[in-house]
């Protein structure tokens, strides 16, 4: 049973999704200002897009078959790159040619 001075943070998260990695930078932020709380993360995997073929596939066909048109693409991207560097974040998502495959 955990002491009165520490806690478990169970986290379900998709290690290749921007706002889960958005998320741990914040939790890792709020664990750092606990003083004399001990905090134990139990990270859970989780697969947001489970119809990703296994050997992966190109990321700009998939993008826009998800949220169907380059507009709504920037947009959404923008809102990720502020978010993300207000956390210390640098995204480019430019350069990522795969959505990636499943081993």
């Amino acid at each position: 049973m955990p002491s009165s001075n520490s806690i478990s943070v169970d986290v379900v998260s998709d290690v290749v999704c921007p706002w889960c990695y958005i998320g741990q930078k914040r939790l890792d932020k709020a664990v750092a200002l606990l003083d004399g709380i001990e905090v134990g993360v139990r990270w859970r995997p989780f697969q947001l897009d489970p119809s990703i073929p296994t050997e992966g596939m190109d990321r700009k066909a998939y993008m826009l078959a998800k949220f169907g048109s380059e507009e709504k693409l920037r947009e959404i991207h923008a809102r990720i790159e502020a978010v993300g560097e207000a956390e210390g974040i640098e995204f480019d998502f430019g350069s990522i040619k795969r959505s990636p495959e499943r081993r």
